[in-house]
């Protein structure tokens, strides 16, 4: 029966599920072309340029590069001649040294290479931040604080607001001596920077200003101590605005989340904890929930997506930008090339390290979306 249901769930969601695949290829896509334009500019050959891997399905060769379509939709790849990486195509120009290959080129250039992927992610995050700020966020959950009024919709149990007493549909005006002036993410932010403090809430209750005392609890969030008032605001969405006021939220978000996934990029190898972490399943179930809400919420997710493939490709793993980064740079410091066959290794060993945690991510992923993804 459940398995009946799941059949009938995909096929529901049939379009939603294809629009989260091509979302995610389209990030790959983008970051791969990053990593191909920054070749092109320094006159760098590419063999390959694949959204996909493993088995060919469709191919076009367009001046020196083989653009390819493949089966596995999970990622994508530039081959760039002169560059050994394993996983990045049939690997025969890897190590060529002519003045077109990667290998001849100077430091910055191919700094610039590895860091083009990872720039072209954050481009369009901010891009399409700013979209949505342009055009107005929709009501969701997804935004918020950044799309609510200080109005308090929820209130926790014996939490400080419930203690002091506060109600629902209470609009908080001022927090000590700030002036929230309707904006429901500064009352976030500035109860957050408050943890375990005595506050003054100025509230707005049937057509009349009050004051009213609390103190704040103190909760963890990414290994910080943050404020807490114990309420949930009132979502509602925010209308469009001007391109320059769109601009300077859009790239404040940006900065937010780029901050926020760095952390806890940080806390995952600090606390050795992936408990909270999403493998690729869920990244493509999640994906498939944004696409079916609605375009804006659905572009925001994929504005997400991408600057968590920005910063996880700044981990110094070989089979990463980062890595890459790294190994370039030692051998810009030491004069010389990494001995070939000491990269290789140092390759599978990482492939393998990182194989073994996308399968037990994704094992925890099955369990995950069988029990709150797919309809009971």
């Amino acid at each position: 029966m459940d398995l009946i249901r799941s059949f009938t769930f995909i096929a529901q969601n049939f379009f939603f599920i294809v629009a989260g695949l091509i979302g995610i290829n389209f990030l790959v896509g983008f970051h791969e072309l990053g990593h191909f334009l920054f070749c092109k500019l320094f006159n760098i050959r590419t063999p390959t340029f694949s959204i996909g891997f493993g088995p060919v399905l469709a191919s076009k060769k367009i001046g020196t590069t083989n653009f390819a379509l493949s089966a596995i939709p999970l990622g994508g790849y530039v081959e760039i001649a002169g560059s050994a990486e394993i996983g990045q195509g049939e690997q025969k120009h890897a190590h060529d040294t002519d003045a077109h290959s990667f290998a001849r080129k100077p430091y910055y250039q191919k700094l610039l290479v590895m860091l083009g992927g990872i720039l072209f992610n954050l481009m369009f995050a901010y891009f399409a931040l700013t979209m949505l700020y342009w055009f107005g966020l929709p009501k969701t959950e997804f935004l918020y604080p950044r799309n609510a009024q200080p109005v308090i919709s929820k209130i926790q149990e014996d939490s400080p607001a419930a203690k002091a007493q506060l109600q629902i549909g209470d609009r908080i005006l001022a927090i000590n001596n700030t002036q929230i002036n309707d904006d429901a993410y500064k009352a976030y932010k500035t109860i957050a920077d408050m943890p375990g403090q005595a506050v003054i809430l100025k509230i707005q209750r049937d057509g009349q200003e009050i004051e009213i005392p609390a103190t704040l609890d103190t909760k963890q969030s990414g290994g910080t101590d943050m404020g807490s008032l114990g309420v949930t605001f009132e979502i509602t969405g925010t209308q469009p605005t001007s391109l320059g006021s769109a601009i300077k939220q859009g790239f404040s978000l940006a900065n937010t989340y780029i901050i926020n996934t760095a952390i806890a990029f940080k806390n995952i190898f600090v606390k050795r904890d992936v408990s909270k972490m999403g493998g690729p399943l869920m990244v493509i179930s999640e994906t498939v929930k944004a696409a079916g809400h609605s375009l804006p919420v659905f572009l925001f997710f994929l504005a997400v997506i991408s600057i968590n493939l920005a910063v996880l490709n700044l981990i110094p793993l070989p089979i990463l930008d980062g890595g890459q980064i790294l190994f370039y740079t030692i051998e810009a410091i030491i004069g010389r090339p990494l001995p070939v066959k000491a990269r290789e290794y140092i390759h599978i060993g990482s492939w393998i390290l990182i194989m073994g945690l996308i399968l037990y991510l994704s094992a925890q992923d099955i369990y995950k979306i069988i029990k709150s993804y797919l309809p009971s």
